[in-house]
């Protein structure tokens, strides 16, 4: 029986093909997300799916295997599989996004683990340059002045564009603690580009001397950890909490303990359902783990008025209301806005729906 299975490799899905791996994921407690690049099915000779698998950029996920073919090594079999198809586009460093139970076949498969939400999800990580190469370039950023028992606060924002919003959560973060870690989404799926978010961030806070601002990596609001803050369907809260908590837990694992940080600052989010879920994952999650979780009210535009916003600066370059703009964004953001060279990402942001 368990050699009986033909392999198909998809570089795009068919309806047809999306709603048969929809349904085998859904009976084995799995999402179908994102846009996969490419799916392997392996089917059985009457041309059911009997394990599958997919990757999306460096990430392998919705790998599931039918129990009944659990002793036939298949999910090593898809992994394998798409190890070899992302090789083959250049990409050395590989993450799973798995459930737990799974975890295990992939550690013989030489990947390690980064964190899990049990019993829903596992991170796993396979390749170079990888966690070890990061965690180096997070303990190569320690401050090396800080006393013993200081206060050291973090905060993760993608800034998108930056605003004054998130530099008056910076100002109060840093107030608030001996030493903040700014850490910048370092995934480029925001219509700002990332290099042009962590200058504009480093240039914003130059003026607080106790603020080192780092880039995320894969580690932090990533395909890898957090793969619906980048979807436009948005209306799947259950989806987000699991890799909300994922993230949040990484996050702990990964960040405090090679910084040091013991408290996370957020701002309070009235908008967003799945950063309000993102909210609620730290107070849940990260308390137990010994890391105080602070949340600060936005900062609005005029009392009693509404938060400022990314999301508002970009409507506003939508209707070209540069007056609201100007209130909106601090000097650095506002200079880079008026610059000729971001013409063609104004365009963009005009063209735009996204949320983030």
């Amino acid at each position: 029986m368990f050699d009986s299975f033909n392999v198909r490799i998809c570089s795009r899905l068919a309806p047809g093909e999306r709603r048969d791996l929809e349904s085998f994921l859904a009976a084995h407690g799995l999402f179908y997300e994102g846009n996969p690049e490419v799916t392997v099915f392996l089917e059985d000779t009457e041309g059911r799916i009997v394990a599958t698998g997919s990757l999306e950029g460096k990430v392998i996920k919705m790998v599931a295997v039918d129990p009944a073919w659990q002793e036939a090594g298949l999910s090593s079999k898809v992994v394998s599989l798409l190890v070899g198809e992302a090789r083959s586009l250049g990409r050395t460093c590989l993450f799973v996004f798995t459930k737990p139970e799974a975890g295990d076949r992939f550690l013989a498969l030489g990947f390690v683990e980064l964190a899990r939400y049990d019993p829903h999800v596992a991170l796993l990580e396979m390749g170079e340059p990888g966690v070890e190469t990061y965690k180096r370039y997070l303990q190569e950023a320690r401050s090396p002045s800080l006393s013993p028992g200081a206060r050291i606060g973090g905060v993760v924002v993608n800034c998108n564009p930056f605003t004054r919003g998130h530099l008056w959560l910076m100002e109060r973060a840093s107030a608030l603690c001996e030493h903040l870690y700014v850490v910048v989404v370092e995934t480029d799926l925001s219509v700002f580009p990332f290099k042009d978010r962590l200058r504009l961030v480093r240039e914003g806070t130059a003026h607080l001397g106790n603020v080192t601002v780092l880039r995320s990596g894969d580690y932090a609001v990533s395909p890898a950890t957090f793969p619906s803050y980048f979807l436009k369907d948005r209306d799947d809260l259950a989806k987000a909490r699991i890799q909300t908590r994922l993230d949040v837990t990484l996050f702990a694992r990964l960040f405090c303990r090679e910084l040091g940080i013991h408290t996370r600052f957020v701002g309070t989010e009235p908008y967003c359902p799945i950063t309000r879920t993102y909210n609620e994952a730290m107070r849940e999650v990260l308390p137990p783990l010994g890391v105080e979780v602070v949340e600060l009210p936005r900062l609005p535009l005029e009392e009693g008025g509404a938060a400022i916003s990314a999301s508002a600066v970009r409507q506003g370059l939508r209707e070209e209301n540069w007056d609201l703009v100007r209130r909106l964004v601090p000097d650095v953001t506002w200079a880079y806005l008026r610059d000729a060279s971001t013409a063609g990402i104004l365009e963009r942001v005009r063209k735009s729906e996204t949320r983030h």
